[in-house]
């Protein structure tokens, strides 16, 4: 019998183990892969430590950077950092090699029209709630509120593009408001916003930070035991795994994906605003693939339509011979990451001369232990449902990026 179970070894659930059993609690953590990680997944691949999931992060975000700071760990920057070139489709479809003054003259005006009404929405960026009266900016989505802009229309397609890869889906499906909230974490900043969200990651991967956290836990940890059911009495809670184990504590603490609880049979069940919430499925559900290129060329930044395979790519290691992209995409609809031919095509879309030497990409949306990428919420998501994701029921408390005040969405 334990004091606590936590289940899902993402990193908000090695946290929680860490930390409970730091408090002295008897600790067991259940993690359905026979890995730690959860949507951070760092493989070694094409000469590098490359992170299938979670990459970025920055010491605007306080939580993971105190967990940096407190293991020593050291920092890397994207190679696109020193980006000379940049390289982006405008709303004609015709292909734009600049330097960076002339693409960030036009992206940071749409930027800044899109991101006006931050500082009003989110005067103290960790407490969402904090005003009131931000139904309407909610129930707005991000495809709506650039619309609404009237922006000239090479900005409104810079601007569309980079709410699609935001939402890591259609613009159509996120929130402005959560859209606005990303901008807010950022320092009102959106240089500091995307050094938090792409240029800094850990040099050996985020699995070494996870790797020291676990090592200094005391948790019981058993890997490959996708729980099953979650039951509550008046002794506590029993969870049983999908294959036949049963645990006993006094309180349960659920880590995994907020996409994932409805696979996880409570007793007595959830409310019916998570289980909803959870079969929506947040808006996350786009594409990340690694593409590495033959010879030298200048480090750029590809900043693409929308409605392309890809709406980003940029150099993210620039090595002797060759040069590591990573892409991002809105939607598993406009690029198989696992096509060579259709990456190809989609890399060309910006580098029309570059020679692929091999390529890799994880489809999240088909892994059944996480059902998409990260999180960003649906129009009315926040407003309406935030506070609910996060209460406890009965002895059952939950955890994870998908539902922080913070940085939702991230390490």
């Amino acid at each position: 019998r334990y004091d606590t179970i936590v289940i899902g070894g993402g990193f908000a659930g090695v946290t929680a183990a860490r930390d409970a059993a730091f408090r002295g609690l008897r600790t067991l953590l259940l993690e359905a892969r026979p890995r730690l990680g959860g949507r951070t997944y760092t493989t070694s691949m094409f000469g590098h430590d490359l992170e299938l999931g979670g990459t970025w992060l920055g010491w605007s975000q306080p939580h993971v950077w105190a967990e940096v700071s407190r293991y020593k760990m050291s920092i890397a920057e994207s190679a696109a950092a020193a980006a000379g070139e940049y390289i982006w489709k405008d709303a004609n479809g015709r292909l734009q090699v600049t330097d960076p003054g002339r693409y960030f003259q036009a992206f940071e005006s749409a930027t800044n029209a899109f991101y006006g009404p931050a500082r009003d929405a989110f005067p103290r960026p960790f407490n969402p709630a904090y005003v009131d009266d931000l139904e309407g900016l909610d129930a707005q989505n991000a495809r709506q509120a650039v619309d609404a802009l009237g922006l000239p229309p090479e900005e409104r397609a810079l601007l569309m593009s980079f709410a699609a890869v935001n939402g890591h889906s259609d613009p159509s499906e996120s929130s402005y408001l959560d859209q606005l909230r990303w901008f807010a974490l950022g320092d009102f900043s959106l240089a500091n916003m995307w050094d938090n969200l792409g240029r800094y990651r850990l040099s050996s991967g985020t699995k070494a930070l996870l790797d020291r956290m676990q090592a200094d836990s005391q948790a019981e940890v058993r890997l490959n035991t996708p729980v099953a059911a979650l039951r509550q009495d008046s002794d506590g809670v029993r969870v049983e795994t999908r294959g036949g184990d049963v645990f006993q504590a006094r309180t349960a603490i659920v880590a995994a994906p907020l996409n994932c609880l409805g696979d996880i049979a409570f007793e007595p069940g959830l409310s019916s605003t998570k289980l909803r919430v959870a079969g929506e499925r947040h808006t996350g559900a786009g594409t990340k693939v690694y593409v590495r290129i033959s010879g030298k060329r200048p480090i750029f930044m590809g900043h693409g339509t929308e409605d392309m395979p890809l709406c980003f790519v940029w150099t993210e290691y620039d090595d002797t011979d060759s040069q590591l992209l990573v892409g991002f995409g809105k939607s598993p609809a406009l690029l198989d990451v696992n096509d060579d031919e259709a990456v190809r095509a989609a890399i060309h879309n910006f580098i029309p001369d570059a020679e692929i030497l091999e390529s890799y990409g994880y489809d999240w949306n088909e892994d059944p232990y996480a059902k998409g990428t990260w999180t960003m919420y649906r129009p009315g998501w926040l407003t309406e449902h935030l506070s609910e994701l996060q209460r406890p029921e009965g002895n059952v408390y939950f955890a994870g990026s998908d539902i922080a005040d913070g940085w939702r969405g991230f390490i």
